[in-house]
């Protein structure tokens, strides 16, 4: 014990401190490259930032849900203003005077025509015939059809409905047939005095009350605006000025004969 005592006490507190020194001194070197080399990889990072990106980032992966038909479409696109301007200057222009161009009608197989009254060219021949119905008097309407709604019977005093259409017209004028038919009775009726009936292609009666000295007979043939007879009196609307009462029955309901073409 005593000989460690005089070690320590002379030269082996010197060798001692000396290994102490020589660790330090080795750990500091250690630590200063181990430093360096981490400032050298981090300048390198800085200098070249993709590298580290490549290495880092992983590719993008292609979308399942995008299909080919698309990224054509995308492809397909024009580049520039310029190309698209090109490709509609490549739409050919309707020339003046086509359907296009002056009706604006969508193409087909159909045909296209003006209305009846813009056209100037002559009318089919089949336009010249006589008219399914006409009045059976020039004159004003006195009375129109009321349909349901009660108008009020100046000759009988009361409210109920007008199921034709009253011509005023001067007594002993001539009386035409509304309509081409066939004649199915001539005769007086009690409140209407004398009636002419006609029936049309349609199956419509029509009634023309008031009309005396009949011209036609049952069982004939009459056209459009052929001479029936004259106006003379109705019983139930005698109060009225002369006139010319028209019916038109279909399966027994009344019609506005005014609506009737």
């Amino acid at each position: 014990m005593e000989q460690i005592k005089k070690f320590l006490h002379g030269k082996g507190f010197a060798l001692v401190l000396a290994a102490c020194l020589l660790a330090a001194a080795a750990a500091g070197v250690w630590a200063v490259r181990t430093v360096r080399d981490e400032l050298r990889q981090n300048l390198t990072d800085l200098t070249n930032p993709s590298s580290t990106a490549r290495q880092t980032i992983p590719e993008p992966e292609p979308d399942p849900d995008v299909g080919l038909e698309e990224e054509e479409l995308w492809l397909d696109l024009p580049d520039t203003a310029e190309q698209a301007a090109n490709s509609v200057a490549g739409v050919p222009q309707p020339v003046p005077g086509s359907l296009s161009a002056s009706s604006g009608a969508a193409s087909g197989s159909g045909s296209v025509h003006e209305p009846s009254a813009l056209r100037t060219d002559s009318a089919p021949a089949a336009s010249s015939a006589a008219p399914a119905s006409t009045q059976p008097f020039s004159g004003r309407v006195l009375n129109a059809y009321s349909g349901d709604e009660l108008v009020y019977s100046k000759t009988l005093g009361d409210w109920r409905t007008h199921n034709g259409v009253d011509y005023a017209c001067a007594e002993g004028s001539a009386v035409s047939a509304p309509c081409s038919g066939k004649v199915t009775e001539t005769g007086t009726d009690g409140r209407w005095s004398s009636v002419v009936t006609l029936e049309d292609a349609s199956g419509r009666l029509w009634r023309v009350c008031g009309v005396s000295s009949p011209a036609v007979k049952p069982g004939d043939t009459v056209t459009a605006g052929q001479k029936l007879g004259t106006v003379g009196t109705i019983s139930c609307e005698c109060a009225e000025e002369a006139h010319i009462h028209l019916e038109v029955l279909q399966n027994g309901q009344y019609l506005d004969p005014a609506k009737i073409s």
